[in-house]
């Protein structure tokens, strides 16, 4: 009796050096270093907007490309930290320090291998429109309301994101606004989302950082900057979170993980998809999830940010000419090339600045255009959305993901004609 072993799944980067050639090589490579040269300021940013030392940011979006193009079933699927996790991580920060986000993370992760084993990657892919629209909108606006005083200059320090009592406190602190750190800010926004429209590819998100550091260095400006609150945190071996383990830790957090997963199973999903778009390739859910778990982890062992697929950086990658995981995997090896290269100009980054990129990159994100359609569209859809993103940006979020998942079940009854 004959017996015949046939693979029935091997990494999309292991299959794509069957044909591997130069001209293949050289498209990676120019798109590697576009790329790394557009993830660096916003990994950066993510860090610190999150409450963690900058440096993380930039090992955990090396490690999500490398992770997840290396062992991944897509060929110009982007991973890297996600904007919108920025309230999640503020929030965890906040209230268990920098160990209870890489415990987080790290939960995450073990329950995206979870759903990818249970083969829950079909259910989650189905979730309503409306309900997946209403989360990250939700998210962003809670991303933007913590922006709001580092960028007026009144207090950098990383807070919670708390959008009932924003205004009022901006109010009470309306005389320590700083001119400086407006017009740094506003400049920086203005600077990315003119050139996105004028020039493509080109790194204006690295160009202002740069430059805002080096008019702190040689021009002293005022105002707050990274060395303020990161200076005994910016040694660039520092690749695991410091701090006394609780037993009560991983309790205190099982419900922030969760959020997170759903998170980024929806997001990395939605780029798994845009990818396959581009590329016509045949894509497997339940891998992606699996694949996006062991990301997860792996970032928790370098500073904690969770990290999904990113649709906007999947589209310039293959706007670029990415034609491999190679571009990937390339790109995570500029990304510490990079970090090495900039350090020294880590400490005289304005906090303005990195406020800047931030809200650069919440405008940047790929389902805005979506909410004029869901206006347009039926109303029970448009009622979905809204209910979920106000519970978003008013509730504490495994709350949100929870009835936001009961939403789903109702809107998905609706649509399929069963009784709900």
């Amino acid at each position: 009796m004959r017996l015949s072993l046939k693979m029935t799944w091997l990494p999309k980067s292991v299959v794509c050096l069957r044909y591997y050639d130069l001209r293949r090589f050289r498209s990676d490579l120019v798109t590697a270093v576009i790329l790394a040269l557009q993830v660096f300021p916003i990994a950066l940013a993510i860090a610190i907007a999150s409450g963690v030392p900058p440096v993380h940011g930039v090992y955990c979006a090396a490690l999500a490309s490398f992770v997840s193009c290396a062992l991944g079933d897509s060929k110009i699927r982007v991973s890297s930290p996600n904007i919108i996790f920025v309230a999640v991580a503020s929030t965890i920060v906040s209230r268990e320090g920098v160990l209870g986000l890489s415990f987080s993370t790290l939960l995450a992760g073990v329950l995206l291998m979870g759903f990818g084993a249970l083969r829950f990657g079909a259910a989650i892919r189905a979730l309503p429109r409306a309900v997946v629209l209403g989360f990250s909108t939700g998210m962003a606006v809670l991303v933007v309301s913590q922006q709001v005083h580092p960028l007026a200059g009144i207090d950098s320090q990383i807070l919670a994101p708390q959008v009932p009592w924003g205004v009022p406190r901006l109010l009470r602190d309306v005389i320590a606004i700083h001119p400086t750190s407006i017009i740094l800010a506003l400049a920086t926004l203005m600077m990315i989302v003119v050139s996105r429209k004028a020039i493509s590819h080109f790194p204006t998100g690295l160009l202002a950082m740069t430059l805002g550091a080096l008019l702190v260095k040689y021009g002293h400006i005022p105002g707050r900057t990274i060395a303020d609150f990161y200076n005994s945190h910016l040694n660039l071996f520092t690749l695991y979170a410091h701090g006394p383990f609780r037993l009560g830790l991983l309790w205190n957090v099982l419900g922030q993980a969760l959020a997170l997963a759903v998170l980024v199973a929806t997001e990395s999903l939605q780029a798994l998809g845009l990818a396959s778009a581009f590329t016509g390739e045949e894509i497997n859910p339940n891998g992606e999830l699996f694949i996006h778990g062991g990301v997860n982890i792996a970032a928790a062992l370098a500073g904690g940010l969770p990290a999904s697929g990113i649709s906007s950086f999947t589209s310039e990658n293959a706007r670029v000419g990415a034609q491999t995981p190679l571009a990937g995997i390339m790109q995570a090896a500029f990304l510490l090339f990079l970090l090495v290269l900039l350090a020294p100009l880590f400490p005289f980054i304005p906090i303005a600045v990195i406020s800047g990129i931030v809200l650069a990159s919440v405008c940047s994100m790929a389902r805005w255009p979506d909410i004029s359609q869901l206006i347009r569209g039926p109303r029970l859809e448009l009622g979905g959305w809204l209910a979920t993103f106000l519970l978003t940006v008013a509730a504490e979020l495994p709350v949100a993901i929870a009835v936001g998942m009961l939403i789903a079940l109702f809107l998905y009854g609706r649509e399929a004609g069963t009784p709900v």
